[in-house]
């Protein structure tokens, strides 16, 4: 049997393959017995025996009883399920707040609570206060740190994956470049954990992944819109990132050299500076807009009034469109996405907005006549999507970890 590379298939690639199909099935949780298994993954019973035995040695899985035997009058089928009760601490570390929530190691995200926090430039200090609002929150839950399995930190910037470092995050510049992240981790939680670090738009966007596998066969991109604007390109659901984490970073893509603002990246015209919140409230100031309702403004409620049909609000809804329309035209150039889903505040967009974004982009003629790619809004809570995102990695690192045992 050979491997997708050519190579000879050992046996060990057999048996860690098979355990990983066998996990997927053991992973929900769900009361099952050796013929289910057997049935569901179409291995043979004597193989899953050998897997359920090795793993309840373990403590992975535990035996739970006995089933109602045949109609035939058989013995009793034994019952089996996952019973690793550890869990994963998620914290999102963003602009403005602290998200802490609790998962279980199938990926179950709860007990989510935000707390406001503004971030500083001292990295050690804000691990310091994750530290403190963990031990708080996880003497609520009843969970001792000493007992979790992992914790997943989500962060903005760029996270090289292979050596767990934050390259850059412009929206704390003064983090530094190159930043150990995992071993800040284990000095302020301990070197008992297992850490996963992930850019805060990419945690989100796999978790799009999680609820709608069938993504997968698409070319997907998520627009993580908040405090900063980056995408997630997935393809055949695996998360794009680049020999420097850059893909993704499309909130720093020049979309007007002439613009005045410098972004904290260092360059003017970037689509994260020329869709902000500042930006907006600047427009409609002037605009018209009574400068105290304008400095108030926010992109929900832009978005409101501009759906109401107020003259202001859709001027910017449309310039808000135009901005988005470059960006994903040049993406087009060379991702050529076939969904893209809007995800934080822009996820609330309007009508109006979405009928510009959509006619500015027909514009282009090498789009096929059957249409745009496809273009949806996801409004759930930002802080939640990364949390699911972050631990459905760790969680899939865990599983991937137990095949090899």
């Amino acid at each position: 049997m050979l491997t997708q590379r050519g190579q000879v298939a050992m046996p060990g690639d057999a048996k860690a393959r098979n355990r990983q199909i066998m996990l997927r099935v053991i992973r929900s949780g769900k009361v099952l017995t050796a013929a289910e298994i057997h049935k569901m993954t179409g291995i043979s019973r004597q193989t899953v025996m050998r897997f359920l035995q090795h793993y309840c040695q373990r403590g992975v899985i535990a035996s739970v009883g006995f089933g109602e035997s045949t109609s035939a009058g058989g013995k009793k089928p034994e019952l089996f399920q996952f019973c690793d009760a550890r869990k994963i601490l998620c914290v999102n570390l963003w602009p403005k707040a602290i998200t802490l929530a609790m998962s279980d190691l199938v990926g179950e995200v709860y007990a989510v609570k935000e707390y406001a926090h503004q971030l500083s430039g001292d990295l050690d200090r804000e691990l310091e206060d994750v530290r403190a609002l963990a031990q708080q929150y996880l003497t609520g839950q009843g969970v001792e740190l000493s007992a979790l399995y992992g914790l997943v930190l989500t962060v903005p910037g760029t996270v090289d994956y292979d050596t767990r470092t934050l390259r850059y995050n412009s929206q704390s510049p003064a983090w530094g470049a190159d930043v150990d992240m995992e071993q800040k981790l284990r000095e302020h939680f301990g070197a008992h954990l297992t850490y996963y670090i992930d850019n805060a738009g990419k945690a989100a966007g796999r978790a799009l992944l999680l609820e709608h596998p069938e993504y997968a066969a698409h070319r997907l991109l998520t627009m993580f819109t908040t405090w900063g604007v980056s995408a997630c390109l997935i393809e055949k659901g695996h998360v794009l990132n680049g020999r420097d984490s850059l893909i993704g970073e499309i909130g720093h893509m020049i979309i007007s050299d002439a613009d005045e603002v410098v972004c904290g990246c260092g360059k003017r015209g970037c689509l994260e500076s020329m869709v902000s919140l500042g930006r907006v409230r600047r427009m409609l100031e002037s605009l018209g807009e009574d400068s105290g309702t304008a400095n108030g403004m926010t992109l929900r409620r832009l978005f409101e009034r501009s759906a109401a049909g107020e003259a202001r609000c859709q001027q910017v809804s449309a310039y808000l469109a135009h901005c988005f329309a470059v960006a994903l035209q040049n993406l087009s150039l060379s991702y050529n996405q076939e969904m893209v889903v809007f995800q934080g505040d822009f996820a609330w967009a309007d009508q109006h907005f979405d009928e510009c974004l959509k006619e500015e982009l027909s514009q282009f003629r090498y789009y096929p006549r059957d249409g745009l790619f496809r273009i949806d809004y996801d409004r759930r809570e930002l802080s939640l999507l990364a949390a699911q995102g972050g631990a459905g990695k760790l969680s899939e690192k865990y599983f991937s970890a137990l095949a090899q045992e």
